[in-house]
């Protein structure tokens, strides 16, 4: 499991504040009350975080129709698709919501995760993605990811 960087940097501002306001005042109570506190944003991201990828595990992606990028115009926003392709690019990892821009032969569509996948995927792999259609802020198509798996290179990436 893991944290977004905004999650570990709002831990490590806290943490910090904590050690500054004992040292300051070293009062076992404050201690005691701080404490708690920082566990909270330790464990509520991890717990979410596997809260999510418990819910995606469940998803059976034989349950999304396969679709090419090509046919993805076509199709009306909120469309529950699959695709097959080649991740090209990957953005906003950090966020633990990666953007991914996947191709098939067809064409290039980004994959917004809504949680990270459990594999870390690079540029290159050949994947499986599924989730529904959306408009991104330039009004372009996109999909909004609810899971992504790297393929077996005995699956391959054709239709």
């Amino acid at each position: 499991m893991r944290m977004s960087i905004p999650a570990y940097v709002s831990l490590g501002l806290a943490v910090a504040m904590v050690g500054l306001a004992y040292a300051a005042h070293p009062q076992s109570g404050f201690l005691l009350a701080a404490l708690p506190a920082i566990l909270v944003l330790v464990g509520v991201p991890l717990i979410l975080n596997e809260m999510n990828r418990r819910h995606m595990d469940k998803i059976d992606v034989r349950d999304f129709k396969l679709y090419r990028v090509k046919d993805l115009a076509g199709l009306p926003v909120g469309e529950p698709v699959r695709l097959r392709g080649q991740v090209k690019a990957v953005s906003l990892k950090w966020l633990n919501r990666p953007h991914f821009q996947v191709s098939d032969g067809s064409g290039t569509i980004g994959v917004f995760m809504v949680w990270a996948p459990r594999e870390d995927i690079k540029p290159g792999d050949s994947v499986e993605a599924v989730g529904s259609l959306r408009l991104g802020l330039s009004k372009k198509k996109l999909v909004w990811g609810i899971k992504m798996q790297r393929l077996n290179s005995s699956q391959g990436t054709k239709r």
